[in-house]
């Protein structure tokens, strides 16, 4: 779990009703918004997102003034290092107890105390101390989270940013709790979904009913970003997926789906209509007026012959 890299930086400010905050000292180009951090403090390990990058100085007059170019390079250089900074913006996520110094004499009886408990990542509860190191997570301290992908039950899902580890959901609990996927436009949320349906129908985990409002899932498409591709559910698990079109004649993406859900004029009530109010912009006296339009037939039929 503590393979990590060299630290990135070291913890300056922050609180638990707001993000950590840490000063740089790498080259700000080597990390990314969304990087997965550690951060070792005391008995405990804090795990965390990148959020935000910002640069800072120390005198104002450092970022608008050019030094780089009206002194000798090493000169500016130096300067550059000691004027101006990056800050990360750090949102908490999790704390692992991870015990005293192995070197201190409070270790063996905090270790027996400890040897039949695994320790479990908690919510944050307490914050680092000051200057505490900051590291990019290891592909230990990934696993250590989301699970390790080489266990039964565990489905990878992506890749951390940086360094390609592996990021895992157990489907066996997946499935026993209600999960959403959000995030702006174009970050990716239709994929990622299509990913966690088909680990679900590879390890045969779940069944699943979608309601594929935009036609995303079910056939092969094409990514409007890269033009490439994207193999659809129904081509991936040609014998486990089923297609059904709303309406007679309904073709998805040019393909004919397997069966065809027709509702007829009989079948529908002034309930149906009331439900999408909002979306016709329907008035408050709608449901009355439906109510009253919805006359048995013998009624309107005796009503007629007695006209």
């Amino acid at each position: 779990m503590n393979d990590n890299l060299k630290p990135i930086g070291y913890i300056v400010g922050g609180g638990l009703k707001e993000s950590f905050c840490a000063r740089l000292t790498v080259p700000s180009q080597e990390i990314q918004e969304g990087a997965f951090v550690v951060i070792p403090s005391g008995e405990w390990q804090f795990y965390g997102l990148v959020t935000d990058l910002q640069l800072g100085a120390t005198d104002p007059r450092f970022a608008d003034e050019q030094t780089e170019t009206r002194l000798p390079p090493a000169l500016a250089q130096a300067l550059y290092g000691q004027t101006l900074y990056t800050n990360l913006e750090i949102l908490p996520a999790l704390m692992l107890e991870r015990g005293p110094d192995p070197a201190s004499l409070d270790y063996p009886a905090w270790a027996l105390e400890h040897a039949d408990k695994q320790p479990r990542p908690l919510p944050v509860k307490t914050v680092p101390a000051h200057h505490a190191p900051v590291s990019l997570a290891s592909g230990g301290d990934i696993a250590e989270i989301f699970g390790d992908p080489d266990k039964d039950g565990n489905f990878v899902i992506g890749y951390t940013r940086e360094q390609g580890h592996p990021v895992c959901i157990n489907l066996d609990k997946f499935v026993q709790r209600s999960a959403g996927v959000f995030g702006a436009t174009g970050t990716g949320k239709s994929f990622l979904t299509r990913i966690v349906l088909a680990g679900l129908m590879h390890h045969n985990r779940a069944s699943v009913l979608v309601f594929d409002m935009h036609n995303e899932y079910s056939y092969d498409d094409t990514a409007s970003d890269t033009g490439l591709r994207v193999i659809g559910l129904k081509t991936k698990f040609a014998s486990r997926v089923r297609v059904v079109g709303l309406g007679a004649g309904t073709t998805i993406r040019g393909s004919n789906p397997d069966f065809n859900l027709e509702i007829g004029m009989a079948d529908l009530t002034p309930a149906d209509i009331e439900l999408l109010t909002h979306e016709l912009n329907l008035k408050e006296t709608t449901p009355t007026t439906l109510h009253a339009l919805t006359v048995p037939l013998g009624g309107i039929g005796s009503g007629a012959s007695r006209g």
